[in-house]
């Protein structure tokens, strides 16, 4: 009977000796040791049945129903095992498609109600989330079309990148004859001698392959005494790309993907020789599976740092001389430590010319750029270089056209990166280029400066050459020669860079002389890698409201515009407000214009204010615009766009809340207000938390009444309003001079429905007099707001605290001086409510205290129509000075 040699059944199949005897422990196959031989050999039946086994395996048959195959020899349990594949691929199918029209339902939803600027869009239903946890990889013939089915539906590999540290290594590798493993007789060596075999993960243990055969890798302890047969040796480690698989998986599609992972690679590429094989042999490491059934290893492949490629980055910026100092320079690149190099202690490579003079001074001539002198102090990025130096005469030796007077350092011990000034001169001092020169860290890519690199003759000449985190500069006698920001290298982390010697060069027979040489490491600040809340887990919860609930106004201190209250809400939760007034109630009081504009609508109650009228003319669209200011992303969902997707946005409120973001509302206006916000929720959103007004708890309101389609409700929903994500960071200065210079369109509106400004005055005071009231009833006149006193608060509210606002755009603004004599004019507005001697509309009966017969009452309703004539003629002013001062609108 003819045998096979394990090592011979792997090259013939192309499988690993490990999944080998995984399939041998799972009792699939069987090996023989003829004569108690070292290896194991597989007879032509085992073959057989392994060819089997990679073809079920391939068909993603699990080896426990493999198992069930060959241990009843019935066909009816192979008919069963490919029945049931078949019906978990067809779920599989199923799935898939319920998922796609789930998705597409889901996107032909959000197209059909406007759903367009949401930054956070809504979670998707939790029927999604089932089907989408309940997915595997999918993978599904002759043995070549399954093969080639089987490759493409391979997941690519997403692998990581792990540095192996040097250590000690046993293997089992005999020492008398390298070229063979003795991998059983290792483990029975290493378990009678009380060695541990390697925790899983820890690189303490590794499987590799050779010409040897299989072998076996055991970290060993530094002080640990051989006495074994097996060959010890120190291994360097290195960097190596990481793919989890299992191995009862194809371990060859695993590390063909995973060579492939590296092909566009802009930044590593797989370690190969100039030969073409693999610098050091692929590793298997044993990994804690989270199925206990199954054998989890980690793939382990050498690879290397590709050059970058500076063009996948952006250009770096150069800093003006003039706009930086020295100070600030090292101010934002401390030190973290320094060594001065004693002259007498550097290290001459390549046989260069040095000495230390009796003065102390290191005397160095290079002749040529590989003979150097090494610092023999190690730095890694990002550093620093202080060398007090001066140039000497020529030594008479070498000459080749060149008065090469540079100075040079080198941080490594590739001499062809550089970093040097005063380089490219000339015998002929017109050729001479007095430049500075290096190559960038990292990335290599070659910088030349000509003319910034001159230095003193004859002198000692300080050089500072900062290679920091956030600049990179040299200074020469205190002088910034070149400064730059944004280079690439400043975006890589440094903590993995190695450090590398200060090595200092030339290119002449130019002797040079150095007296003081100081070399720093700087500290490198930590980038902050994982974001607030990205690792916080998310779970379902039944109840959640927003943190520091309080009141959205302070009616007592005129905050009588409750949009600017939940609007200075929200700015609170997104860290934006922290005190008056930016982004805060009167920066938005001003901001939608209600506390610049007098308002007064003709036939339909329009609103209180500039932004009610707004809103019931333009929709949501109009809030949208004013968070869009405020550099935020905003969508507004309307009452429609609510009820046809009910459960959607419910979702998205929540997923708000639990961001810690409120949902401004709008309701109808048989509400305590129309506006408000939601602060919470309860019974996975059954009950929404509502505050509103200068309420300081949140009522709880069923989210059956908040979207009410018939809008029967108190809190019936006309509309919510999202705010979104941060799209940029505006300005303020500008915003406030924006408002000013809108302030001539605003106070000049006049619609069909309702009019602002000076025009709002004069109306209101003609439906007085005009004998709008003498058929009022006293049941129809209820407390006059909506006809008479909402105007009056308007009124009352612009002219005594518009100036918050005001004062802030004058102090951001300051060629705005004419904002002074704006303030006059509304200052006497409020006069003319209530406080002119006697004669303001509160003492004429026709403010706050306004009653019906005051209104009917020919003479009374007079004298209060021509005081609110006066308030008209104040914004005429108002008008004047902005026309007067402001720049024409084109």
């Amino acid at each position: 009977m003819e045998l096979v040699k394990i090592t011979e059944l792997t090259g013939m199949l192309g499988i690993t000796s490990r999944s080998l005897r995984y399939y041998e422990q799972a009792g699939l196959i069987r090996s023989v040791r003829p004569d108690s031989g070292k290896y194991r050999y597989y007879d032509a039946a085992n073959i057989e049945r392994l060819r089997q086994i990679i073809v079920l395996r391939k068909m993603q048959i699990p080896v426990k129903d493999i198992l069930r195959i060959y241990e009843s020899e019935d066909m009816s349990i192979v008919v069963e095992t490919f029945v049931s594949r078949i019906r978990a691929i067809d779920e599989e199918v199923n799935a898939l498609t319920d998922l796609r029209r789930i998705v597409n339902d889901f996107l032909t939803t959000m197209t059909r109600n406007g759903i367009t600027k949401i930054s956070a869009l809504p979670l998707l239903y939790e029927s999604m989330e089932k089907q989408l946890d309940s997915l595997e990889n999918n993978r599904t013939g002759s043995y070549k079309e399954l093969a080639s089915i089987s490759d493409r539906l391979t997941k690519p590999v997403q692998p990581s990148l792990v540095q192996l540290p040097p250590m000690r290594i046993l293997s089992s590798c005999l020492k008398e004859n390298s070229q063979i493993s003795d991998v059983e007789g290792f483990s029975r060596w290493v378990q009678m001698h009380g060695i541990p075999s390697g925790r899983p993960g820890a690189h303490e243990r590794f499987d590799t392959r050779t010409e040897a055969g299989d072998i076996i890798l055991l970290k060993l302890a530094k002080d640990f005494q051989n006495s074994s047969p097996y060959l010890d040796y120190y291994w360097e480690g290195g960097l190596f790309a990481a793919t989890d698989l299992y191995l009862d998986e194809d371990m060859n599609a695993g590390f063909c993907s995973l060579l492939s992972a590296f092909d566009n690679n802009p930044y590593y590429e797989i370690d190969y020789t100039h030969g073409g094989r693999l610098r050091q042999e692929p590793l298997l490491e044993d990994l804690i599976s989270p199925d206990s059934r199954r054998e989890l290893v980690s793939l382990l492949v050498p690879v290397k740092k590709r050059l970058p490629d500076p063009k996948l980055f952006k250009a770096p910026e150069e800093i003006p001389p003039d706009s930086i100092t020295p100070e600030e320079i090292e101010r934002a690149n401390p030190v973290l430590w320094s060594k001065d190099v004693p002259m007498d202690q550097l290290i001459p490579i390549n046989h260069p010319h040095y000495r230390v003079t009796e003065q102390g001074e290191a005397e160095y001539i290079s002749w040529i750029s590989t003979r150097v002198l090494s610092t023999n102090v190690e730095v890694r990025l990002p550093f620093r270089v202080d060398i007090d130096f001066r140039i000497g005469e020529e030594s008479g030796g070498w000459g080749h056209g060149k008065k090469e007077e540079s100075i040079r350092f080198h941080h490594g011990d590739d001499l062809n990166f550089l970093f040097g000034i005063n380089m490219y001169n000339h015998t002929d001092e017109r050729l001479s280029r007095k430049a500075i020169c290096f190559h960038q860290p990292v990335f290599g890519d070659y910088y030349s400066f000509p003319g910034r690199g001159a230095i003193l003759p004859e002198v000692y000449n300080h050089l500072t050459w900062i290679v920091g985190q956030n600049h990179f500069a040299v200074i020469i006698n205190e002088e910034i020669r070149y400064c730059g920001r944004n280079f690439p290298y400043m975006s890589v982390n440094m903590y993995q860079e190695q450090p590398r010697p200060i090595i200092l060069g030339s290119d002449s027979s130019i002797k040079k002389y150095y007296r003081a040489i100081r070399i720093s490491q700087l500290a490198q600040l930590p980038k902050i890698r994982i974001q607030k809340g990205a690792l916080t887990m998310v779970t379902r919860q039944s109840n959640n409201i927003i943190p520091n609930i309080h009141r959205l106004i302070t009616s007592e201190f005129g905050e009588n515009y409750w949009f600017s209250g939940c609007a200075r809400y929200v700015m609170e939760s997104l860290d934006e407000y922290t005190a008056e007034p930016d982004f805060g109630y009167w920066f938005f009081a001003g901001l939608t214009g209600d506390i610049l504009a007098q308002v007064y609508s003709y036939e339909k109650y329009m609103g209180e204010a500039v932004s009610s009228c707004m809103f019931n003319s333009t929709g949501g669209s109009y809030f949208q615009g004013i968070f869009e200011k405020c550099g935020y992303a905003s969508t507004f969902v309307s009452l429609e766009q609510l009820c046809s997707n009910r459960e959607m946005y419910l979702q998205t409120l929540m997923a708000y809340i639990d961001k810690g973001v409120p949902v401004i509302a709008v309701t109808r206006f048989g509400g305590d207000a129309p506006w408000g916000i939601y602060a919470g929720y309860e019974e996975y959103g059954r009950t929404l938390l509502y505050l509103s007004g200068d309420k300081t708890e949140p009522e709880r309101i069923p989210a059956q009444q908040a979207i009410d389609e018939q809008q029967t409700a108190t809190y019936a929903g006309q509309g919510w309003l999202f705010i979104g994500e941060k799209k940029r960071t505006v300005d303020l200065a500008q915003v406030y001079r924006n408002i000013i210079i809108d302030m001539p369109r605003l106070l000049t509106v006049k619609t069909d429905g309702f009019c602002f400004g000076p025009e709002a005055f004069r109306a209101w005071a003609e439906s007085i007099e005009s004998g709008k009231f003498d058929a009022m009833s006293l049941e129809s006149f209820e407390d006059g707001w909506d006809s008479h006193i909402s105007n009056i608060c308007n009124m009352a509210t612009n002219g005594s605290c518009v100036f918050t606002f005001l004062d802030r755009a004058r102090e951001l603004n300051p060629d705005f001086a004419f904002l002074e004599d704006i303030g006059r004019q509304y200052r006497r507005t409020a006069e003319i409510w209530n406080n002119d001697n006697g004669n303001d509309l509160e003492a004429l009966g026709g403010g706050f205290n306004v009653t019906l017969p005051n209104l009917q009452d020919k003479t009374r309703r007079g004298k209060i129509a021509a005081k609110i004539r006066e308030a008209a003629s104040c914004m005429d002013k108002v008008l004047e000075i902005l026309h007067a001062n402001l720049p024409e609108r084109p």
